[in-house]
């Protein structure tokens, strides 16, 4: 088992997941595995984390330069001096790690009893329980509800995109049939939160494992778009669903944080206005 934290491979994962730094992290894994080729980012990651098993020797090996580290820190924080060693980076790159797991919990704790996000752990409880059980119903859907749905498996994506209650409904069934899946959605505030999109969406954002009868097999990450039908007993329906699969090594609890196709729908403001469910 590797002892670097959760929240040190969420930061590892931020520092090294995207389209400047994955090529070196994938070279990370050349050189600790003497060529292995792994090409799937979290799959590249779990194992230099897992081979390497602490956050000050990963963070020291010669392919994570002095500079990008500086660079990391100083969009983060804008005004980080220059002149500091390799060592003083890793060490100031660490602390704003550990600041931002405080800075996160006590974030947590105040907002996740907020009504949006009380609401929308309800819901996604209730969505993928349902789904689950190939329970849901073209009742649940607005007829014009829109899905997008993006599947990631062995280095090729499918994309589908549907406009109707009807095609949403049977591809959301024939998708989960066709590969057997479980979702198991992460309940906790890292996994489940609410918000209001500037056109009074309520916005559910989730995410969790995917697994099958023997394994997990991948994440989902889900966005849901909700109104009230005033014509249906005022219940809320989806209006819209972008809904990413993605195979993968899911060694850990899969969050919000690093869900990169939630990105810019966390970036909404929580709102403490009150949610009637």
């Amino acid at each position: 088992m590797p002892n670097i934290s959760a929240h040190h491979i969420d930061g590892l994962r931020d520092l090294l997941i995207n389209n400047e730094n994955t090529p070196i992290l994938l070279k990370l894994v050349k050189n600790i595995s003497k060529n292995m080729c792994l090409i799937e980012p979290e799959a590249a990651l779990t194992f230099v984390v897992e081979q390497v098993g602490d956050v000050h020797k990963l963070l020291s090996k010669k392919h994570i330069s002095k500079n990008l580290l500086l660079k990391y820190l100083q969009a983060r924080h804008p005004g980080t001096a220059t002149d500091f060693t390799k060592s003083d980076l890793i060490m100031r790159v660490i602390e704003y790690w550990d600041m931002d797991k405080k800075s996160d919990n006590n974030g947590a704790n105040e907002t996740e009893q907020f009504p949006i996000n009380l609401f929308a752990k309800q819901f996604s409880e209730w969505f993928y329980n349902n789904l689950n059980q190939t329970q849901i119903q073209l009742s649940d859907f607005w007829i014009d509800g829109a899905l997008q749905l993006r599947i990631i498996a062995d280095d090729e994506v499918q994309d589908v995109e549907c406009s109707s209650s009807v095609d949403v409904l049977n591809t959301l069934v024939n998708t989960k049939e066709k590969f057997s899946f479980i979702f198991n959605l992460n309940l906790t505030s890292d996994g489940v939160q609410g918000r209001i999109d500037p056109y009074g969406l309520v916005i559910v954002l989730s995410c969790g494992t995917l697994h099958t009868v023997n394994q997990c097999v991948g994440v989902f990450e889900s966005l849901f778009g909700l109104l009230r039908d005033p014509f249906g007993d005022n219940n809320w329906k989806i209006k819209k669903l972008k809904l990413l699969l993605r195979s993968q090594n899911a060694a850990h609890r899969h969050t919000l944080g690093a869900s990169s196709s939630l990105m810019d729908a966390l970036q909404l403001p929580v709102s403490n206005e009150a949610v009637d469910y």
